[in-house]
């Protein structure tokens, strides 16, 4: 009986191993990321493929253990049927998903973000170009479901009647350990996403996961939990979000900011500090610019950068704040807090107007105007794939900026650097190759940058002009030399005036993307009072510089040799010394805010009570 009723669990472990081999698919793909992946790692991570297929295939157990009256047998077999190729054909393609695209991300996927880039306009659009790359493992997802599906219907299963005693005893034994093996064990909490961290490594914990689970876990997920490490007295003292400028005299009143945001321009390729820059000009423009040599970006993605940059608020959620229930939530923009100073704002992004939900959250930020790929005049310059070449749009805006009324602020996001990394005709025998297809397109936003700095000095407002550039996020790599935390989040970050006056930066010195806001108002010289997550450069305080990623919470210090990150996540029970207690103290008074503050929609000086 015992035999017969395993027998017909083969079909699941059919799906168990092809598990694994998407799994292998993926650190294949990007092995220069886990060079110390190994038998343990994947053990581990055939653990997790264990509790994903007890939580997809619960269902299917159910009804195919469950006793039944015989009138209701003849239904069975295409019920399961139903609920066992549904079942493998998301486990497949929630696998599949990341074995395409971790690359991009270096993280595996949400669910919020899994439904977002299914319905993202430019997911159709770059379909071809998707199947032309990864054709193989498309036959692959069509050959590991079909197998998976005849094994099924090759095993036959006898009827289970209701009637015998012996039979209920196994439906209640096989669907407790399914709900057993869900859950992750006997333990009081189920097991998540950052368990994979305590198991392995952080490093091997993107590895040791699956995105079905990571999908799975993050399913109606209503937010964050509202943490409380600290009193409120305490927690202030430490750290508290609502700041007074530091107003400095280095710019005249009512100086213009540009700020320009610059897709995938990680520091392993750009910048006058990279080991092998392909931006020269812009690495002239940073060496006399007061210049962040040791800056991170506070999330992966570019919908993690725009709230960083703009609003300093950072990602430390599953999902970005753009696609998170909080978005809805008040909060201050840079823009909403100069237009009170009297500027006029504007954005400009040449993708598809609605892509990645950039005009509602700048709207809601408090800019004015939004230039997107509809406000562009001429769409014979559309890219075929995501937006409006950069060189042309970059030159859209300086003609832009020249009708505002002044003072103004404008932001620019670039999106050339971006795979397919298509590069204007008239741009391919300029730019310069590297080892990855990034670097070409990273070589032509230079020349694109360096056309529009030749085009806007010609215009009377250039030399009362705040230049700020900043990337969003470190663009996706297969080079091992490369896979550190310090190369996965280091960017260039820079403010640039004509005067000369801005001052260099201390040598050493980490700024994070949610430090640019606070630094800008105070470079303006304004008075306020305002909400942030980061600090300024002036500011006689100075807040954690943190990401969190995997469920961990990660400082980053510079050091001698390179940057020191200390670890923290509340299953941690590892012994600290007395700098990383104080490091840790700060990373959770600011967490405690973040959560609480989101949460409850304090994010505004007016609002906090």
């Amino acid at each position: 009986m015992i035999k017969k009723s395993l027998k017909i669990l083969l079909p699941l472990g059919l799906v168990w191993l092809f598990s694994g081999v998407y799994r292998i698919l993926l650190v294949t793909m990007n092995s220069k990321k886990f060079l110390e992946f190994g038998i343990q790692d994947y053990l581990i991570g055939a653990g997790f493929d264990l509790v994903t297929i007890a939580l997809f295939f619960l269902p299917f157990i159910t009804l195919l253990y469950l006793p039944l009256p015989e009138r209701l047998e003849r239904f069975r077999f295409w019920i399961k049927l139903l609920l066992f190729s549904f079942g493998t054909f998301l486990v497949f393609v929630f696998n599949g998903w990341d074995v395409a695209y971790f690359s991009y991300t270096a993280k595996r996927t949400s669910f919020d973000y899994f439904v977002y880039m299914l319905t993202n306009t430019e997911t159709s659009s770059l379909a071809g170009d998707f199947i032309a790359e990864f054709w193989w493992l498309i036959v692959f997802f069509i050959f590991s479901l079909s197998l998976s599906i005849w094994c099924f219907v090759k095993i036959k299963s006898a009827p289970i009647s209701w009637k015998l005693r012996k039979n209920w005893v196994v439906f209640v034994f096989i669907v407790t350990s399914f709900v057993i093996i869900g859950r992750g064990g006997f333990q009081l909490k189920p097991i998540g996403i950052i368990e994979a961290t305590n198991y392995s490594s952080l490093s091997n914990a993107p590895a040791v996961l699956n995105s079905a689970f990571t999908i799975i876990k993050t399913i109606g997920i209503k937010g964050l939990e509202d943490k409380k490490y600290f009193e409120d007295a305490e927690l202030n003292a430490i750290f508290n979000p609502i700041q007074s400028s530091q107003a400095q005299s280095y710019l005249p009143k009512g100086t213009n900011v540009c700020f320009i945001l610059l897709e995938s321009f990680g520091t392993m390729y750009s910048g006058p500090n990279s080991p092998e820059s392909y931006t020269p000009f812009l690495d002239s423009l940073l060496t006399q610019s007061m210049f962040f040599e040791d800056a991170i970006a506070n999330g992966r993605t570019s919908m993690d950068a725009l709230p960083s940059v703009i609003s300093s608020i950072p990602a430390y959620t599953n999902e970005s704040f753009i696609l998170s229930a909080y978005s809805a939530n008040q909060f201050q923009g840079l823009p909403s807090i100069l237009n009170k100073e009297g500027y006029y704002s504007a954005f400009f992004h040449g993708a598809n107007n609605g892509s990645m939900r950039f005009d509602a959250f700048t709207s809601a930020a408090g800019f004015d105007s939004y230039y997107g790929r509809n406000e562009y005049p001429n769409d014979a310059h559309f890219d075929g794939n995501w937006g409006i070449e950069d060189h042309h749009m970059l030159s859209f805006a300086v003609d832009e900026m020249n009708r505002f009324e002044k003072p103004f602020f404008s932001m620019i996001f670039t999106l050339s650097s971006h795979h397919p990394y298509t590069i204007p005709t008239s741009f391919k025998s300029k730019v310069k190759h590297g080892p990855e297809p990034l670097c070409a397109t990273i070589s032509y936003v230079d020349f694109a940058l360096k056309e529009f700095w030749e085009k806007a000095q010609k215009k009377a407002w250039f030399k009362n002009t705040l230049f700020v550039f900043c990337a969003d996020h470190v663009g996706p790599t297969k080079r091992s030399d490369r896979c550190s935390l310090e190369w996965t989040y280091r960017i260039p970050i820079g403010f640039y005036h004509a005067s000369m006056k801005l001052p260099k930066v201390k040598r050493g010195q980490v700024f994070q993307q949610i430090d640019i806001m606070p630094t800008i108002i105070d470079l303006l010289g304004l008075k306020t009072n305002y909400y942030s997550f980061g600090t300024s450069y002036f500011s006689p305080k100075s807040s954690p510089k943190m990401i969190s990623e995997q469920g961990n919470l990660i400082s980053f210090e510079k050091r001698e040799k390179g940057f020191l990150n200390t670890v923290w996540n509340e299953q941690m029970k590892k012994q600290r010394n007395t700098h990383e207690k104080q490091i840790i103290r700060e990373m959770k008074a600011l967490y405690q805010h973040y959560t609480h503050d989101l949460i409850t929609n304090q994010m505004t000086p007016s609002m906090i009570k």
